[in-house]
């Protein structure tokens, strides 16, 4: 049974937000969060192989129903899917699996000996994008294939669309691939910078692609003329990355505080960050699609909230014992989804 909380949040230096927390517990732990927006539902993609939903307009429900999509599997990533009424998934049986909210589940792809640990959707809805290795597999809204692209010199770690689901950007060792989507034969461009990337993501303005690499760095190029851009100073991996809605700030994990780059102009290069909600290790990030705002999960299992105007930050909820895995927010920015790697769970509504 869900745990209800209605409270304020702990602010310094003396901001307050009111919410209502419902919070409960998963026997398998939560590998990444998603809001099925236009099913009202979230979903918590389980290690078990199940995708576990809630409700938003009932999310207090006695019971948390479970779709089994990779059985006798683990479940290794999860996406919304295009039309925003169900969730894609990745998992170890190597299959890449669309499964609604109503428990139909069909196949896009399978990738037979490989794990599925990557899936990115286009922001349009127009495609869907898998790494299985050294394979990305491309498949239009509706999940039919349209391109395979191999040609990477490592296992890939990342993946991402650009803001007009027209390019896709793959994380590996050595750098990125950059890939247009599309079934034409095509070479990869590619931006190299040393080391290993284990994270992708694009700018709403489509101006940078950044990445997280093993060093514990973050590292950019300006398209425009693939200007390198870097970013150290981590003392952990900044494994979770997400960008505010105008495209200007990016925030980042890996430190004890949430790390927020200008990225207006030529880019963040030769300024300081912001730095938001101290506390644990942040160990995932997601900007508020409408406001100002970025929540942060941290290693002990606390998720705060970081207000970027006057770098104000509350305490929002103790999750759980162990780190946050996950956060996701609905399309309105009403509710925010939360997981963490012990089965902590919990939809957190702003009623915004």
């Amino acid at each position: 049974m869900p745990r209800l909380m209605s409270t304020m949040g702990k602010a310094s230096p003396g901001t307050q937000v009111g919410f209502k927390a419902y919070l409960w517990q998963f026997q398998s732990g939560v590998v990444a969060v998603a809001s099925a927006d236009s099913a009202g539902h979230a979903g918590f993609g389980l290690g078990d192989g199940s995708i576990a939903l809630r409700p938003f307009d009932t999310p207090d429900a006695e019971t948390t129903r479970r779709l089994i999509a990779h059985p006798d599997s683990a479940l290794l990533c999860l996406a919304a899917s295009p039309d925003g009424k169900g969730f894609v998934s990745g998992g170890d049986d190597g299959r890449l699996m669309l499964t609604t909210v109503d428990g139909e589940g069909s196949e896009l792809a399978s990738v037979p000996r490989k794990w599925i640990e990557h899936v990115a959707v286009a922001d349009n809805g127009g495609g869907i994008a898998y790494a299985a290795g050294k394979r990305v597999g491309l498949l239009d809204g509706e999940g039919r294939p349209v391109a395979i692209f191999e040609d990477h010199p490592s296992t890939v770690a990342g993946l991402a669309f650009n803001p007009k689901g027209k390019r896709l950007v793959a994380a590996h060792y050595g750098g990125v691939s950059l890939w247009w989507c599309k079934a034409d034969a095509q070479p990869a461009k590619r931006l190299n910078w040393k080391g290993s990337h284990i994270a992708a993501t694009w700018s709403p303005d489509g101006k940078f692609v950044m990445t997280a690499t093993q060093e514990n760095e973050l590292h950019g190029w300006r398209l425009a003329d693939s200007a390198d851009m870097r970013m150290s100073g981590y003392p952990t991996k900044p494994r979770s990355l997400s960008w505010s809605k105008d495209g200007r700030w990016l925030a980042t994990s890996g430190a004890e505080v949430v790390v927020v780059w200008d990225c207006k102009g030529k880019g963040p290069m030769g300024t300081a960050p912001l730095e938001l909600s101290r506390g644990a290790i942040v160990t995932a990030v997601a900007c508020h699609p409408r406001h100002g705002l970025i929540a942060s999960g941290h290693a002990d299992g606390q998720i705060r909230m970081g207000r970027i105007s006057d770098e104000s930050s509350i305490e929002l909820e103790k999750l759980g014992a162990a780190s946050v895995t996950s956060l996701a927010w609905s399309r309105d920015g009403r509710y925010l989804i939360a997981g963490g790697e012990d089965g902590s769970a919990g939809i957190l509504d702003f009623g915004m």
